[in-house]
């Protein structure tokens, strides 16, 4: 199992360093860390531990550990609480292997965003609120091995995105997130996603960490859980 946590752990870190980049944040990857050197933007961590040998004050020396910092504990056995840290969150890494068949999905056609006005329609259709609508920016685009995918809600090219998800190649596996669907139902979502995500990165596995109900959303997919994460906040 560690092996396949390595894997979406630093997918996952690359995509936080990505996004970092794109808000000017200096950051560092090594064997036990992606760390970054200033605060990041919000819903993004701090840190996010790459081995399960990393220890809490292996990672806390790398960043700004004032209030208001995260750190994404990969294997949730880091103990930051004797530094003022609460647990927030408490996820599963979700794997899914290409043998493993999905559901039909829905007749609607998934399209890759490659503008930026269409990454703006795409960015205000995932945001739950105004700020989160300036996490995301279309120089994410330009990023190797990241695509933005979506549905849009009627046949006219400039209808509303009324779906979505952004996929990762980072080698062996590619990571799946950001998915949201106006329809609301989540699992119907990922499984539409994943299939999605399978047209554009072929063969390889598909990877990331849901919580929460999104868990049984990625599981009724035909994902399997991989191991717990927990993201540590100040």
């Amino acid at each position: 199992m560690t092996d396949r946590i390595v894997l979406a752990a630093r997918n996952n870190a690359l995509w936080c360093d990505a996004v970092a980049r794109s808000h000017g944040v200096v950051c560092t990857t090594d064997a036990d860390a992606w760390t970054a050197a200033t605060r990041t933007p919000p819903y993004y961590p701090d840190a996010v531990t790459l081995s399960p040998e990393a220890g809490e004050y292996d990672v806390l020396a790398r960043v700004d550990d004032s209030d208001g910092c995260s750190v994404k504990d990969s294997w949730s056995r880091l103990d930051l609480s004797m530094e003022d840290f609460a647990r927030l969150v408490v996820g599963e890494w979700v794997w899914l292997d290409p043998s493993v068949p999905l559901a039909p999905a829905p007749a609607r056609t998934w399209q890759r965003v490659t503008t930026a006005d269409e990454m703006a329609g795409w960015v205000r259709a995932w945001a739950s609120d105004p700020d989160a609508e300036a996490i995301l920016r279309p120089s994410l685009l330009e990023e190797p091995g990241v695509h933005v995918l979506g549905t849009r809600g009627g046949d006219d090219p400039q209808s509303p995105f009324v779906s979505g998800a952004i996929v990762n190649v980072t080698g062996e596996v590619a990571g799946l997130g950001n998915v949201f669907s106006h329809d609301g139902d989540p699992d119907l979502a990922w499984s539409a996603a994943a299939a999605a995500a399978r047209e554009v990165v072929g063969g390889i596995p598909l990877v990331g960490w849901e919580a929460g109900a999104s868990i049984d959303a990625a599981v009724a997919a035909g994902c399997e859980t991989i191991g717990p994460l927990s993201v540590w906040l100040k």
